[in-house]
């Protein structure tokens, strides 16, 4: 059976009332990311030991995967390189106190689209994180995300063959290749047999995030072929970006009547219209983030159901 697990911070920065809403829904996993305010990667070990770890014992919550922020900088940026392998020796003394078994990393902001060129540089760089996790089960998870190295299905595969090392595998965003420009689909049957993590968001064609299962991933098919056919019984975290409707909705709202200057605007105004009308909320009402995390989850469930697949 498929593990649920997500980025509460998306509800609340407070630690311990992300705790209780794992719980709330029945859960035991959560990804962490930004922890009472501050990003995870910038706890050492021993503060983490004394304030964060104690919460997570009360509650009974695990963490399914540790959401840093590794290399989400500039490939050339030598100085925040270095300042990460600190923060990932870290984190790895973290996983070990929590028995968490992967950490979430990126293959750093190019600046451009010369990838013959960047791409030694960022292979030896990758390789310079996975020494940090030698010695220990911990894996490091590759999310394809915008305006990095690794943004297409493609150049993924590359790096993860390349690199060639147990310790390193992919994790999936569908919500991530749909803002590149990719077919979600066709990115997850290419890079399928190199995942062994999902991120569960989805987004519309104007590149806006939406309710999972409102987008343009058929995650129905998506889910059939993993969690069906292929047995995956690994970890699936909500990301459903919760803030940008919760806090943007009745702004956009006033802001309709220029649609037509602002072509920036216009689509967000459609997409939080879209959403408003599937959930049967009014055009004038607010919306918290605790609501918008439980309609992912929900609809996580559904979609599950809708495949065959055991919830």
């Amino acid at each position: 059976m498929v593990k649920i697990s997500g980025f509460y911070d998306e509800v609340t920065s407070d630690f311990e009332e992300q705790c209780k809403a794992v719980k709330a829904f029945g859960e035991t996993y959560m990804c962490p990311r930004v922890v009472n305010g501050k990003n995870i990667a910038n706890y050492t070990a021993e503060e983490f030991e004394r304030d964060i770890k104690p919460i997570m014992d009360k509650y009974g919550v695990k963490f399914s995967s540790i959401g840093s922020p590794i290399g989400k900088i500039g490939l050339y940026d030598d100085e925040a390189y270095n300042a990460q392998l600190s923060k990932l020796e870290q984190l790895v003394k973290i996983c070990e106190l929590t028995d968490c078994k992967y950490i979430r990393i990126f293959s750093f902001r190019t600046g451009g689209t010369d990838y013959d060129k960047y791409f030694p540089v960022v292979v030896e760089k990758l390789k310079g994180y996975l020494a940090k996790v030698k010695g220990s089960d911990i894996t490091l998870l590759h999310e394809n995300e915008k305006r990095i190295y690794g943004d297409s299905p493609d150049r993924c595969i590359q790096l993860y063959r390349a690199i060639d090392d147990e310790q390193f595998k992919l994790c999936y965003d569908a919500s991530n290749y749909i803002q590149c420009g990719y077919n979600p689909n066709d990115c997850y049957d290419k890079v399928k047999d190199y995942c062994v993590y999902y991120h569960i968001k989805d987004c519309s064609e104007y590149g806006v995030e939406v309710p999972v299962g409102m987008g343009k991933a058929d995650y129905v098919a998506i889910l059939k072929d993993l969690v069906v056919e292929r047995g995956y019984d690994g970890y699936m975290t909500l990301e459903p970006h919760t803030g940008k409707y919760a806090d943007h909705k009745i702004l956009f709202q006033l802001l309709c009547w220029i649609t037509w200057a602002i072509p920036y605007i216009g689509k967000w105004h459609r997409i939080f219209r879209r959403i408003d009308k599937a959930k049967g909320v009014g055009r004038w009402r607010s919306v918290d983030r605790s609501t918008i995390f439980k309609w992912q989850y929900e609809g996580l469930k559904s979609l599950l159901k809708e495949a065959g697949a055991e919830v």
